[in-house]
């Protein structure tokens, strides 16, 4: 009787763990360029640039020389990822993952290791 016990106890934890990651999966959703695009700020500390995320082209418009000051390069274009956004250099390559704190608010760590966030402007 205490196999059997066991063997239940191993399926019931294997259908959780199924189960919460297929929730998981299912809430991180692609947003669009669109959804995006914008106006918004980059603060580090009590500074910040002004940052515009173009949906033609995904392009980075704004202060990019202030915030190339903080990320070590210069953003020319961006990417939404499902849990973020990329911004990234005239090669393609990623420069930093902002990461998604909630709606209209993302976080990173520059190289030198201070946190920037990045918050739409309403």
């Amino acid at each position: 009787m205490p196999r059997f016990v066991h063997l239940i106890a191993c399926v019931l934890q294997v259908l959780f763990v199924s189960a919460g990651a297929h929730a998981m999966a299912s809430s991180l959703v692609l947003p669009t360029t669109a959804q995006l695009a914008g106006h918004w700020q980059l603060h580090r500390q009590d500074q910040v640039c002004a940052l515009d995320l173009l949906e033609q082209a995904t392009a980075v418009g704004g202060d990019v020389a202030c915030v190339e000051q903080w990320l070590g390069d210069k953003p020319l274009t961006w990417s939404p990822t499902p849990d973020g956004i990329w911004l990234m250099n005239a090669e393609g390559s990623g420069i930093t993952h902002l990461n998604r704190q909630r709606d209209g608010e993302y976080q990173a760590r520059t190289p030198s290791g201070d946190i920037v966030t990045l918050q739409r402007i309403p």
